[in-house]
């Protein structure tokens, strides 16, 4: 019997070396995924083997990298259109479509007005010229306005008006800061682009939604009837993703100076991370 059982263990290791390694399953987490320029999402494999895979290797590649970009399963949006991400390992493939988007379409249908007076010191005291500052909250349905928070999208927006205005907003055309080097600059009927000061305060125009941004190119245009407001606006992140729409409605009004402690931007917009978007949040003054 021993020369029987020798053999039959012979037998045993010499199949057990001879098993193929090889992936019997790939899939993805996802089979599609949507981005805005600049975001990335992360896909992840689920991988099924017989024998020793341990240095089995994925390979992650792209149809269009002018579109989105993969890196090891890192998913980047690079410009508008659709790409096929493609997961590779033995002789098995997975794929995900992605669609990327170069624009932002919020619905927003709450509003509120917050005065700081001449919180950047314009006024000239020879001429009476400067200019008062304002921030204009406008948040979508499913946002509490008391503390800005909530599931949904809200639009910070930095403007000015002349010194005889304290209550409301103008109507016309309000268009970004791109010089400010000089708080001459921060003139009536103007938008402070966002920018982030040394205390790490948000200020100027920022987009918290599907993103977390800071706008520093374009401007709103603003009519009123009564005191029904008509806000139409369009503003450009760093990566030239348009946010654009409109508001009507009425606007909370809160006098800031009057409070016995003069607030910043709202806590929550003011210290809400990013969480989809690698980017610099300071803007860097010209």
């Amino acid at each position: 019997m021993k020369p029987v059982l020798i053999i039959s263990l012979f037998a045993l290791v010499f199949l057990e070396s001879c098993v193929k390694n090889d992936v019997t399953s790939l899939t993805l987490n996802k089979s599609a995924t949507y981005l805005i320029v600049g975001m990335t999402d992360s896909l992840t494999t689920t991988m099924k083997a017989t024998g020793d895979i341990k240095n089995l290797q994925k390979k992650w590649t792209t149809s269009n990298s002018n579109i989105a970009t993969v890196v090891n399963g890192l998913v980047t949006g690079i410009a508008s259109g659709t790409a096929i991400i493609t997961v590779k390992a033995g002789n098995q493939t997975a794929t995900c479509d992605v669609t990327v988007d170069d624009k932002i379409l919020p619905s927003m249908t709450q509003g509120e007005l917050d005065y700081y007076g001449d919180a950047y010191t314009t006024k000239d005291s020879i001429t009476g010229t400067g200019s008062n500052n304002f921030i204009l909250y406008l948040a979508s349905s499913g946002i509490r306005m008391d503390s800005l928070t909530g599931n949904g999208e809200v639009l910070v927006i930095e403007l000015n008006t002349p010194l005889t205005v304290t209550d409301s907003i103008p109507t016309g055309t309000y268009n970004m800061i791109t010089n400010l080097t000089s708080k001459i600059y921060i003139s009536p009927f103007t938008l402070v682009p966002a920018y982030t000061d040394s205390y790490n305060y948000r200020w100027g125009c920022w987009y918290y939604g599907i993103l977390t941004d800071p706008l520093s190119i374009g401007n709103i245009v603003v009519t009123r009837a009564n005191k029904i407001y008509s806000i139409n606006y369009q503003f450009y992140d760093d990566y030239g993703v348009l946010i654009t729409g409109g508001f009507q409605g009425t606007l909370n009004y809160v006098n800031t100076l009057a409070l016995s402690t003069k607030p910043s931007l709202k806590n929550s917009v003011r210290f809400k991370t990013v969480s989809k978007i690698n980017k610099a949040m300071t803007f860097r003054r010209k």
